[in-house]
This record gives structure tokens, C-alpha cells and sequence, in this order.
């Protein structure tokens, strides 16, 4: 097994999760030790969980998230940056906080940050990636790596958005609503 390129993978996977925590990290100024851990555990768990779906389902579903992925991940961010900069510029926004996602908007980021992950399950049960036919233990320890890396990139993301909070709320959440705006480009220019 190449650790070199499941490093890379675990990285790039992390990506989108990371730029989601960024945003959100941008506008939510309470509850934010919870909020970031719960966005870290639920996308670091997604992470880890869908190339291990992706592997056991195998070929059969290739074709369906090949096909449509992109788009639904498109059509899902595209959305919360509309709705992200829409409620930055209605009237007393910068007097309103953000309040943390609840669990069904966890799960919804989890899923749609994790679509990727999906395809490199089945990448790996097709042999595509790392050049190996893994067994067991080595399947555990790419989705392990998958998952913490995103875990540690989401806190680390979430946290460095902090940094920013001099800035007014308005201009910040049309930033994050611009970065998931960018995210929902990326998932059609990267599919």
C-alpha cells in the first residue's frame, strides 16, 4: 500500500468539509466549541464511512454516483450560499447570529461533503487506488486516516475562521455564502 498517496487522498478528501467549516466558522459566533466539534465528528465520520460503503457496494453503484453526484452536491451547496447571502443582506442581519446547524443539517453536510468519498471506495474495490487489493486491517487503516484527517482539517478550518471575526457579520457571511457558492462549482467542474 502506497501511505504517501492515501496521505494525499485523506487530504483532498478533506477538502470540502474544511472549506465548509471555514465558512461556518465564519458566521457562528455561539456555542462554537460545540458546534465545531460536532461538525468535525459528523464529516469525519462520513469521510470514513462512505469509501467503505463505496467499497463494499463495489461496481454496481459506480454508475449512479458518477452520474448524478456532481449535481445533487451542486445543486445542495448552491443553495446554502444563495440562502447564506440572502440572509446576510435582509434587513438586521448584522444584529442576528447564526445559530449551530441541528442534526439534520449536520447530516446533510456530512453527506454532501462525503460524495467524493464514495467514488474512492469504489475506486479502491476496483484496485484503482493505492495499487494494492487491500485486506482487512489495511481497509480500516485507509478509512481511519480518511476520517481523522478530515476530523483534525474541520477543527483546524473552523478554528482559523475565527481569526476573522473583526470583521462585520454581513460581509462575512457573504464570504462563506461565496465559498459554498465555489464548492458547488467545484463539485461540477471536478465531475
Amino acid at each position: 500500500m502506497n501511505y504517501l498517496e492515501l496521505a494525499m487522498i485523506a487530504f483532498a478528501l478533506a477538502a470540502d468539509a474544511a472549506t465548509y467549516a471555514f465558512s461556518y466558522g465564519l458566521i457562528l459566533r455561539q456555542r462554537r466549541s460545540g458546534a465545531c466539534l460536532a461538525l468535525a465528528a459528523v464529516t469525519g465520520l462520513f469521510q470514513a464511512g462512505m469509501p467503505l460503503l463505496g467499497y463494499m457496494g463495489g461496481v454496481g453503484l459506480r454508475e449512479v454516483v458518477m452520474r448524478y453526484g456532481e449535481w445533487v452536491t451542486f445543486l445542495i451547496f448552491v443553495t446554502l450560499g444563495v440562502s447564506t447571502i440572502r440572509k446576510a443582506w435582509q434587513k438586521g442581519a448584522d444584529e442576528r447570529e447564526m445559530v449551530p446547524l441541528g442534526f439534520a443539517g449536520l447530516l446533510i453536510i456530512g453527506l454532501v461533503t462525503s460524495m467524493d468519498a464514495f467514488a474512492i471506495g469504489i475506486c479502491l474495490a476496483l484496485g484503482r487506488v493505492l495499487n494494492a487489493e487491500l485486506t482487512a486491517p489495511q481497509l480500516a487503516l485507509v478509512v481511519g486516516c480518511i476520517g481523522l484527517v478530515t476530523f483534525v482539517s474541520v477543527v483546524g478550518s473552523f478554528c482559523l475562521a475565527r481569526l476573522m471575526h473583526r470583521f462585520p457579520i454581513r460581509w462575512l457571511q457573504t464570504a462563506a455564502g461565496g465559498l459554498l457558492l465555489t464548492l458547488g462549482a467545484q463539485a461540477l467542474t471536478s465531475g
